[in-house]
Parts: C-alpha cells; structure tokens; sequence
C-alpha cells in the first residue's frame, strides 16, 4: 500500500516537472522568436544573462558578445554619469518595476528612442534574484509624434495670427476653439464661450443658423455666405462665413470649422456706390430729357430753316435769275455780274441750309447699316454732278471694280458727294478739275479713295476733319462739309482722313468694313 502511494507520487512529481518544463521551453521560443521586442535578463548585479533575437536585431549586439556585459551599456552618456542604470535598478528592487521612454545606444554608438522595462525576479522570501528586460524601439513612433506636433503648432500659429475669425463647433453646436481674431471680430473672449453655444448668431437667424448647421452634417458646405453677425456689445456686423465640416481619421463627422470676414466696410463701400450710381442715373435721365428737348427744339428749328429760309432763298434766286435772262441786254457789265453773284450766293446758301439739316440728322437716330455697292453710288451721284453747268467740265476717272463695304445707303451717298464737290470746287484758276477715285481691299475693310488735282491743302483739310463743327465765320461750307463727312463715317463705323497726293493736290480716303 506504502509502494502504490510512494509510486503515485513519484509519478504525479514526474508529470509535474514535465509540464513544467514544456512551458519554460514554450517560454523560451516565444522569446526568441519575438524580434519586435529586446527581451533578455539581467543577474542581481545587472549583468546580461540570456538575450534574444529582437535584442540583437535593435541594438546590434550579438548573444556571445553581450553576455556577461553590464546593463549601462544601453545608455547614454550623460544618463551613466547621472548614474541612472543604477537607479532603475534599485527602483525595480524596491517597487518591483521600473519603466521609461528615452535614448537608449546601440552598440555602434548610435541613439535610438526606447520603451524600456524592467521588472525584478523575486525569489524565495522575495529577494530579487534578477530582472526581466523588455525593450522596443520606438524610434518611428517618436519621429511621427514630432511631426504630429509640428504639424499642429504650425496649425496653432496659423488659427491664432490669421486675420479671419475661425470656429469650430462640436455636433451639438457647442464652441470647440476660437482664435484671437473671432475675439476682436465679435468680443467675446476664447474663456467666455468655450464650451458654449455660438454667441454670435442674432435671435432672428437662429432657424438659419440650425438649418445650414444640419447641411454641414450632411456633409454640404457653405461658400461665402453674408449674414450679420452679433457682437458682444449688441451691435451687429456683416461678415461672410465659410464653413466645413469636420471629419476624423474614422471619417466620421465630429463637428463643423467657421470661417469669418468682416465685410462692413465692404458693405458700407458698396451702399455708397449703390448710391452714387443711382446719383448719376438720375443726372442721366435729367440730361437725357434736357437732350430729348433740345433735339425737339433742334428738329422744330431745322423744320423752320427748311420752310421760311429755302423759301426766300428761291425766290431771290428766281428773281436773279429772271433778270439775266430778260434784263440782261439793259444791264452793264457789272449789274450782270452781280446778277450772278446773287444767284451763286443763294446756290451756296441754300447748300449750306442741307447741310446743316443733314448734320442735325446725322446727330440723331441709329443707322442701319447693311451692304451697300461703291460704283451703283459713284455713278448716280457723277451722273448728277455732270448735268450741274457748275461741274460740266470735270473730268473723273473710275478705276472699277469698286467693291461693297457695310453701311448706310444715304448717308455714304451724301458723304461722296461732299468729297467730290470738295474736289471740284478747290482747282485753281483756268484748271479743269480731274478726279481719280479708287479701292484698296484690306483682310476686313475696303478703303475708297478719291484723289484731286487741287491747290495742295491736305493739312488745312486735314485739320477740317478732325475738329468739330465750328459756329461764327470759321464755320465755311468747306469746313462744314468736311466736318458731316466725319461725322457720317463715324456713325458708320467707318474711319476717314487725307493725304497729299503725288500729283500734288489731295487724296481722300474713307475706309468702312466689307460687304462682301
């Protein structure tokens, strides 16, 4: 009975240090093959006895050359002249632990950030019989948390020295931050509202406020939205308001950022302008109306010049010309001359009369322009011109074809005519006119010339082009005509002016787009 007892033991004692021992051995692989994490003991005296293959790939050291070694041959210099192996040491003595997170050195020499800890094997009667080392390199962690904070001090800068005011709320609308220029813009200090509803929104846009607030949750955006804001004087301000909501790494949304402009003075410029706009439309509408008038009051005028001056003008006329054709045999020499005076003065007269009806027209009204043939025009008004005694001598020259250009039939008839009386009219004595008129194609427009063999006067002409029509006795029928020729171009779209010729008199040129 004694045996069977003695022989149970024995048995229960073998299975027992066997069980033992697959653990230590299962133990034992698990720390070698942990290669993210330095594990490895130390003797009471902090000496290396076991090490495994996470400790030799952090620290460089092998198994044959770090056994035996010190514990102080993973510090820094100035942690062992500040003797701190010791110290964690004897801290992992007395309360069974120690821990850190510092540099810690490779065999190399080179530093690397630790997680160190180490915990002491207590034997019987818990005496520290040595210690446990667990150690990672957290070197990349630490580089990540260096970045992280750089990235949110510069963001910190950024928010408190940006000139707009930035919010940013939480999902239930309560203020999460608010930087040092939502203070100046609303009042509030960041102590008063921090954890508190947005003071800023007036009584009156809180339905606005929720509505774009429930947008944000949605994910929506707001874009330079205008709305007053409440200071904490109780005074409002307008300010534009970007907003975003905010998204965590889950990509959930946690709340909303506010952006803030003060644009008052934006506003108040833009109130002054709306003002002075309005300003000018009325002086407009009262220039306008005192132009209507005074075109009503120029067209009754011109009305006037036509019917009670041309009537007279005729009959002076008539009656000179009824006197040289019946008295001529009783007068003199010098009565038949002024006989003839009178009738050309009254000829010039009357021209002057349909000019200055013409200039009042050219003034007013919009022209339609549409495609227009030059040699249809120059024929009519040539045929016209030869059947005047005045111009019976002149010669022209056509260089056809002439072309089309874009403009207003009566209005181009009526400047040609001008160019061409204007030819006649400024030969010298005993000279017979001679007329040369022409067309040059350009990629977009057709330039018409009409070229004289005048006195040379291009400049004095030149200069009857450019300036506006001149009242008192500078204003000639030369002068006049050459002005309502301007004038009938530029309504055209057209542009006009002269040059010496090389037969030594003037060549005008009008140049108006194609018709083609």
């Amino acid at each position: 009975m004694v045996y069977v007892l003695i022989r149970r033991t024995v048995t229960a004692f073998r299975v027992t240090e066997a069980a033992r021992h697959e653990s230590e051995n299962q133990l034992k692989l698990l720390v070698e093959r942990a290669r993210d994490y330095a594990i490895f003991t130390l003797d009471n005296d902090g000496n290396v006895t076991s090490w495994n293959r996470g400790a030799q790939q952090i620290t460089d050291w092998t198994e044959s050359e770090i056994l035996g070694q010190p514990l102080k041959v993973f510090y820094t210099g100035e942690d062992i002249a500040a003797e701190v192996p010791a110290k964690e040491l004897d801290h992992a003595r007395a309360q069974g632990y120690a821990e850190a997170e510092a540099p810690r050195a490779r065999q190399d020499g080179t530093h690397f950030w630790a997680n160190f800890h180490i915990t002491a094997l207590k034997g019987d009667h818990e005496q520290t019989r040595g210690f446990l080392v667990v150690l990672r390199d957290v070197t990349e962690r630490r580089r990540a948390q260096d970045a992280l904070r750089q990235v949110n001090h510069t963001l910190t800068t950024v928010i408190d020295n940006s000139p707009l005011a930035i919010v940013t709320l939480d999902l239930s609308g309560q203020v999460v931050s608010w930087n040092a220029a939502a203070e100046r813009l609303f009042g509030w200090k960041h102590a008063d509202v921090l954890g508190k509803p947005l003071p800023a929104v007036p009584a009156n846009r809180a339905a606005l406020f929720e509505e774009n607030n429930q947008k944000l949750m949605r994910g929506e955006r707001l874009e330079g939205m205008e709305v007053p804001g409440l200071r904490a004087d109780g005074t409002l301000v307008d300010v534009a308001v970007w907003a975003a909501p905010l998204i965590d790494f889950r990509g959930a949304i946690v709340g909303n950022v506010r952006l803030y402009a003060d644009i008052s003075e934006r506003k108040r410029w833009e109130k002054e302008l709306k003002e002075f706009n309005e300003m000018l439309e009325r002086r407009v509408a009262e220039r306008t109306a005192m132009l209507e008038e005074a075109n009503e009051e120029l067209q009754a005028f011109s009305f006037t010049v036509s019917h009670d001056l041309r009537l007279p003008l005729r009959s002076l006329q008539a009656i000179a010309k009824d006197l040289l054709m019946t008295q001529a045999e009783r007068l003199n020499e010098d009565g038949n001359t002024d006989a003839l005076r009178i009738v050309g003065a009254a000829a010039r007269m009357e021209r002057q009369i349909e000019d200055l009806l013409e200039y009042s027209r050219l003034s007013r009204g919009e022209l339609r322009l549409e495609p227009v043939s030059l040699v249809l025009i120059l024929h009519e008004l040539i045929g016209r011109l030869e059947r005047d005694p005045a111009f019976a001598s002149a010669q022209f020259v056509v260089q056809e074809p002439l072309g089309w250009v874009k403009a207003h039939a009566l209005t181009l008839q009526y400047v040609i005519l001008n160019l061409l009386v204007n030819a006649v009219t400024h030969v010298g004595h005993n000279v017979r006119p001679s007329i040369h008129i022409s067309t040059r194609d350009g990629s977009d427009t057709l330039r018409f010339y009409i070229e004289d063999n005048s006195t040379n006067q291009a400049a004095e002409e030149m200069e009857h082009l450019r300036e506006p029509l001149k009242t008192g006795a500078r204003a000639t029928e030369a002068r006049l005509g050459l002005t309502l020729v301007r004038r009938g171009i530029e309504r055209m779209g057209g542009t006009v002016g002269v040059e010496p010729s090389e037969s030594g008199g003037s060549r005008f040129w009008i140049q108006l787009p194609r018709g083609d």
